[in-house]
């Protein structure tokens, strides 16, 4: 009897644990999921705080802003931009980078430190690879930046070069990046990873300005570079944006020949302001002279290094020209 009464009071447990794993799994199943949200704070390297996980095309939202010297110790969320782009304040700064290309675009980072912008910064990840080291932080570098991974489809890993056409699929992204923000209402800088900034490029930009374009080697509608361009979130652009988009799938060059196509009809039509090519300058113009930028009249505020093929005579470029501003001492933070 008294085995008997051990036997019945045993299975009474099991069925109270089952009844209660039962609770917990309808519990987990039903309604939105939760995700926890990591911000950079000056105080603490990270705040931690959980909100209620929504999901858009079945993409759940996570939100990760990793800070230069922090250390992330949790398992990452893939973000991407549609998830935090409503979170943002205009105006924004955005570019986008493949793994090939991390050490320049930490290279834009670091000149945009160096001149104190505060503007939010987003960085769009063409694959998990520059996403996950990113994440990682950079020693040295203590602005925040949001990083995301493209919702378009990952591309290759290796720099691309210029013609290709692993470049030219990554070109084509542009339009449809910009469009997110611009038809959600945000002002967007869009830049070049070989691209430094060496003044607070926003003063030179024309107040109603729908948009504002680099001309690459003559200040003319049809010399404009995709590289560096600002776009108003104006329902000019927005058409604007809607054009180049359906135009570019022909396109079989890339983007920048729809892009000057697209300019030259609706350029008019629009407030369009050229940026003066003596400070906001292509790699053409800087190389036409051997004067150090910091003695040239008048400083140049932006300089791209393009018109050079492949990702090392970029940086090549760039170092014997005294536009590398990465610390000897800045090198990964690896944490995962």
């Amino acid at each position: 009897m008294m085995f008997e009464g051990v036997s019945r009071r045993a299975f009474l447990t099991f069925l109270m644990f089952l009844l209660v794993v039962a609770i917990i799994v309808l519990f987990f199943q039903s309604g939105p999921s939760r995700v926890t949200i990591f911000q950079a704070s000056p105080k603490r390297n990270f705040r931690a705080s959980t909100t209620t996980n929504r999901h858009l095309n079945d993409t759940p939202i996570s939100f990760l802003t990793p800070n230069a010297s922090s250390h992330v110790n949790a398992t990452l969320s893939f973000v991407t931009l549609i998830d935090v782009i409503k979170s943002l304040e205009s105006p924004v700064i955005v570019t986008t980078v493949n793994h090939g290309f991390i050490d320049l675009l930490q290279n834009l980072l670091f000149s945009i430190q160096r001149i104190s912008l505060k503007n939010d910064i987003v960085v769009i990840c063409e694959d998990r690879s520059s996403y996950l080291e990113l994440s990682h932080g950079v020693r040295g570098l203590n602005i925040t930046y949001h990083i995301v991974l493209t919702h378009l489809g990952e591309s290759v890993e290796n720099a691309t070069t210029y013609g290709s056409k692993n470049y030219k699929s990554l070109v084509k992204k542009r339009v449809f990046y910009l469009k997110c923000f611009v038809d959600s209402g945000v002002d967007v800088l869009y830049t070049d990873v070989d691209i430094v900034l060496l003044e607070d490029p926003f003063p030179y930009f024309e107040r109603g300005a729908d948009l504002v374009v680099q001309t690459e080697r003559r200040p003319r509608l049809s010399d404009t570079c995709t590289g560096f361009m600002f776009m108003k979130a104006s329902k000019k652009m927005r058409v604007f944006l809607d054009a180049w988009s359906k135009k570019l799938p022909r396109d079989p060059s890339g983007n920048q020949r729809t892009f000057n196509n697209v300019i030259g009809k609706y350029g008019k039509t629009m407030k369009t302001q050229l940026l003066p090519m003596t400070k906001f300058q292509s790699g053409k113009i800087f190389r036409d002279t051997t004067t150090p930028w910091r003695e040239r009249k008048p400083r140049p505020v932006e300089v791209h290094a393009n018109f050079l093929v492949g990702h090392g005579k970029k940086t090549d470029m760039l170092k014997e020209a005294d536009l590398w501003f990465i610390p000897e001492s800045s090198i990964n933070v690896s944490t995962i």
